[in-house]
């Protein structure tokens, strides 16, 4: 795109909005990776499509809570007006609070999503937005990109600590100044009352166990109007993941899947926080935090057994906010986040035991390790430096017309070792350094017209990336050649919202996004994945029209909303990784692919007391280019996708039951997902397929003293049904789980 004219384009639009408003005129949103080595919310009480409305040590799913501040206040004003036009999905976690719910669970919940995992707590899981995954959708946490190769999962954060749970789909906001294709996960944290203490424990099967605690205390008028606020927070996460699955790759005599114990599962991860905020200075917070977490995981075997190898990191980080309104000029607000991040991730796989299966195992004279064919060994350290700092600034110009400048600037380096493997296998088993510099920078403008009966956001960005690779070399007498790549591209992106009447809306949306490639993916691994020097950026347009409907004044019934969309998406170059046996491979850019579908989601108040709710999705993905390299046929159906699911909610809730300010909720739900192929659709005959399940809920939650206890239980999954999100790996079945929580305020 011709960027001069893009420049007289948006200048012309600013332009144009600034005069209406002056003239009165307003009155009135798996492909196969390799494995890193390492209310109720199931159909969301309070998720609505744009209406003011699963965790690993890998990197897709890393979230550091611990580095970030809460979400400031005119950041909230910003999204709150924002989420009425983007295709965005809201979620609010104040509703889940009291029962025992995962940040990947409730996430599930959301039309158009789904969360794939391959085990229990600690497990390596995607999120699926619109066909999308992995790598392509990003989490953030209010607002900050956080996708950095730290070492707890998005599972780890409790959910007590959070307010709401954003879900954006096909498309991100230019005032996320992030990358990404598919789109982006938001957490937006609490924000805590002063003079406060919240905790809580819940116990689970498979010897499962979460604790967490915040407090903060309030310092008023230490030097005229300035007030600080401390406080410190943190969670503790066990579980041993002993449950039961049905292997395919081992048979039994009459060629039956067999069933077997996850004997090597265990996860354990903590974090410990502590703030203080200084407000009312000249600025209006200064904001300094700092952490420490840790994690140590047992690797679970699927097609073998593993009886040894683990893998297990810690981090510490500390983070600088400054905010401002009316910062230089009235109406200019300010803030600018720096943060800092070290983190140490270890492999431990010297074990001498081979098991051929599940039940053959024996103890190897010459070759160490299990996790790789050839035996070899591995005691793998990757040190990680991050650097992020996020400058944000907006500006009212006219009332009702505001524009964004949003600009993330970031600095990520790996430094691996492993002299122990190095020195068995005559070779550099660790993979080489390596180090990425980026800038992202978002500008965007926000128009309201008619008593903001129609908004409209037009975003653009810009993305930088600078990449010093190192790559293997093929002899131990060559020395490793670093590559120095430069990475550059635009997105932009066009958002309208028309309330045709008080209870019908329509919106429209298109993002050309770009996805720059990820450190994981740039580095390789020094076995598995060799460094990828060429690789270029994702691209993806991505097109979306839905409407919402908010029925309130029915004979029967209390309320009825209806969010609909359909959508359609083109993505380029999208990053691939193919396994191979025999040799490391890196990832490379593969064919064009094709997507688009429909969602719906229908709640009804049928009273003060009942609520019902159901949304589904159906998503199709094909290849669109046939090449003799990759051999997959011209609209294969991509594969390892689900094409179909839906969630259903039943909830009955009632207050002052026993006494005043208590609230009783009881609940059931379920989730079908169809059956879908493994690998690419060559045959109907093929049978590796991803089976259809249908798993039930089913939960109870009282609370006294307007919430200040609560406590809970919940059944997942009552009937005990086999359900699959990843080949050869089913889920937990039927599991138990309590807790009790405390707030005082």
């Amino acid at each position: 795109m011709n960027i001069r004219k893009f420049a007289i384009a948006f200048a012309t639009f600013a332009v144009v909005s600034a005069y209406a408003q002056d003239d009165e005129v307003t009155s009135f949103e798996d492909f196969d990776e390799p494995v890193a080595e390492s209310s109720t919310a199931d159909v969301g009480v309070s998720e609505t499509r744009g209406d003011a409305a699963g965790g690993s040590a890998s990197s897709e799913d890393v979230t550091k809570l611990d580095l970030l501040s809460v979400e400031t206040e005119s950041e909230a004003e910003q999204a709150a007006i924002a989420k009425q036009v983007e295709t965005v999905s809201t979620i609010d976690a104040a509703e889940l609070q009291n029962t025992s719910k995962s940040v990947s669970k409730a996430i599930n919940s959301a039309s158009g999503v789904k969360v794939r995992k391959s085990g229990g707590m600690g497990s390596e899981g995607k999120i699926n937005i619109r066909g999308m995954e992995g790598k392509n959708i990003k989490v953030l946490i209010n607002g900050v990109p956080v996708e950095t190769q730290g070492n707890l999962g998005l599972d780890d954060i409790p959910i007590d600590q959070i307010a709401d749970i954003e879900v954006y789909k096909g498309y991100i906001p230019a005032r996320f100044a992030t990358d990404g294709a598919g789109g982006a996960i938001n957490i937006v944290t609490k924000k805590r009352p002063a003079n406060s203490i919240d905790a809580s424990y819940s116990i689970s099967s498979f010897n499962t166990h979460k604790a967490s605690v915040a407090a903060s205390h309030l310092i008023d008028s230490i030097a005229g109007a300035t007030s600080l606020e401390i406080g410190v927070s943190g969670y503790f996460n066990h579980s041993d993941n002993d449950y039961e699955f049905s292997s395919p790759y081992m048979k039994s005599s009459t060629g039956e899947d067999t069933s077997v114990v996850r004997d090597h599962d265990h996860y354990t991860s903590y974090n410990v926080q502590a703030f203080a905020n200084l407000m009312n200075a000249w600025f209006d917070q200064i904001s300094l935090g700092a952490s420490f977490g840790a994690f140590d995981k047992q690797i679970q075997g699927v097609e073998n057994r593993i009886k040894e190898s683990t893998s297990e990191g810690y981090n510490f980080g500390a983070s600088l906010g400054l905010d401002k309104k009316n910062f230089i000029a009235e109406d200019l607000n300010f803030s600018d986040h720096f943060s800092f991040g070290f983190a140490e991730n270890k492999i431990v796989d010297t074990s001498r035991v081979h098991c051929r299966n599940w039940f053959s195992c024996d103890t190897a004279q010459k070759n160490v390790g299990e996790l790789v064919s050839m035996g070899l060994p591995r005691l793998r350290t990757v040190e990680i430096y991050d650097f992020n700092n996020l400058l944000n600034f907006d500006y009212q110009f006219v009332k009702g017309q505001k524009i964004y400048w949003n600009t993330l600037v970031k600095y990520h380096k790996e430094n691996p070792e492993d002299d122990y493997g190095s020195e068995k296998a005559q070779f550099n088993t660790a993979g080489l350094p390596g180090e990425v510099f980026s800038v992202t920078t978002g500008l965007s403008l926000e128009n309201n017209f008619f008593d903001s009966r129609l908004q409209n956001l037009l975003g653009f960005k810009f993305h930088y990336m600078k990449a010093k690779i190192s790559n293997m070399p093929t002899s131990l007498l060559i020395e490793p050649a670093v590559e120095s790549n430069d990475y550059h591209d635009f997105s932009y992106d066009e958002s309208l919202m028309f309330k045709v009447a008080k209870p019908l809306s329509m919106k429209a949306s298109y993002q050309h996004a770009v996805r720059l490639p990820t450190p994981e993916e740039l580095f390789g691994d020094g076995i598995r994945v060799s460094a990828a020097t060429s690789l270029k950026p994702e691209q993806a347009d991505n097109f979306n029209f839905g409407i919402s409907v908010d029925l309130q004044e029915l004979p029967l019934v209390t309320r009825l909303r209806f969010d609909g969309d359909v959508f359609y998406s083109y993505y380029k170059d999208k990053i691939h990784y193919m396994s191979s046996a025999q040799m490391s491979a890196p990832y490379f850019n593969m064919n064009p692919i094709r997507g688009w579908g429909y969602e719906g989601d229908v709640k009804l108040d049928v009273n003060e007391w009942v609520l019902l709710g159901t949304n589904w999705t159906f998503q199709d993905l094909r290849n669109m280019k046939y090449t003799a390299k990759q051999g997959v046929p011209k609209k294969a159906i991509v594969p390892n996708i689900p094409r179909f699911f839906m969630n259903y909610l039943a909830e009955f809730h009632i207050g002052d039951l026993f006494g005043k300010e208590d609230f009783l909720k009881v609940w059931w739900s379920a989730n079908y997902t169809d059956e879908y192929f493994y690998g690419w659709k060559i045959s109907s005959r093929q049978s590796r397929k991803i089976k259809s399940s249908f798993t039930q809920d089913l939960g109870v939650e009282y609370s006294l003293w307007d919430n200040k206890l609560g406590w809970s239980f919940e059944v997942d999954n009552i009937t005990d049904s086999e359900s699959f999100d990843k080949f050869g790996e089913s889920k937990p079945g039927r599991s138990f789980a309590t807790k009790i929580r405390y707030s005082f305020k």
